[in-house]
């Protein structure tokens, strides 16, 4: 195989590699499994995708990890960081010993991105933020480019042991939190789990929110928004790997040459 043919190979990869990410704006932390027995080893990765499927899996990153902490009742939060797994897949191993609701989270830091004035409103669209879609027509700003920052924030619920404790409605502070009103680790196919959505502590109202469940290769994919109390009620049909997720974007104020800044939250359990 000659050099120019190497050259357009390279090319090729890289050009498939950055439309990946443009349309994978999704991400979650997967444990391998979400009810294990007491002392088991559970790999944790970090997955990016769309529509809940995993096309990049992400190693801990130094630059873009601002904590990553493991949860569990009546114990202090172990920081789940360590320097000699930068870069690494997974992004930890968890060995937990201890029965009960183990509750993961990680905060990433800012992220930048630009894209083009119809890529954008795709995007919105996707997300249900269509009133920025509105402003942003009303202005003539339509097929101006945009530039986002934007920071992610995510849970993993864990089932150890086969018992149960309310670790999982505990509230970590996040600037945009998920919190469960009922455990979704017990809940059973079929059933409702209410979620309150908050941004900086409060209730954020009539916002879209998806849950994305797999069960080998079928993937079910619900949308709802928010009530006037911040809740939002999805009743889950089948076992297997979920996600709640959502984002809330907004005008960027005191960024300069940043047009909108962003923030996405997403909570993992698995049902039985």
């Amino acid at each position: 195989m000659n050099n120019r043919v190497l050259k357009k190979l390279h090319w090729c990869v890289v050009l498939l590699c950055i439309q990946t990410a443009l349309n994978a704006h999704d991400y979650w932390m997967s444990p391998l499994k979400y009810h294990v027995e007491a002392g088991a080893e559970v790999p944790v990765r970090l997955f990016v995708g769309d529509h809940f499927n995993p096309e990049i899996e992400r190693p801990l990153q130094e630059d873009m990890t601002v904590e990553f902490v493991l949860h569990r009742r009546s114990a202090k939060p172990v920081n789940l960081v360590d320097p000699t797994n930068y870069d690494k897949k997974p992004v930890a191993g968890l060995n937990l010993k201890h029965s009960g609701v183990h509750l993961l989270s990680m905060q990433r830091d800012w992220a930048v991105i630009e894209m083009t004035g119809p890529k954008f409103h795709q995007y919105l669209e996707h997300e249900g933020l269509t009133k920025v879609i509105e402003q942003r027509k009303k202005a003539g700003e339509a097929e101006q480019t945009a530039t986002e920052r934007y920071r992610r924030y995510l849970k993993s619920l864990l089932a150890v042991g086969g018992k149960t404790d309310d670790t999982w409605k505990k509230q970590l502070g996040h600037k945009l939190e998920i919190i469960p009103l009922s455990n979704p680790l017990v809940a059973k196919p079929g059933d409702k789990v209410a979620f309150k959505i908050l941004l900086d502590g409060k209730a954020l109202t009539n916002v879209q929110t998806a849950a994305m469940g797999r069960d080998g290769e079928k993937v079910t994919d619900v949308h709802a928004k928010t009530n006037d109390k911040g809740v939002v009620t999805y009743q889950f049909g089948h076992s297997g790997e979920w996600v709640v997720r959502l984002v809330h974007l907004r005008k960027c104020k005191d960024k300069e040459g940043i047009d909108y800044e962003s923030f996405w939250s997403a909570i993992t359990f698995g049902i039985k």
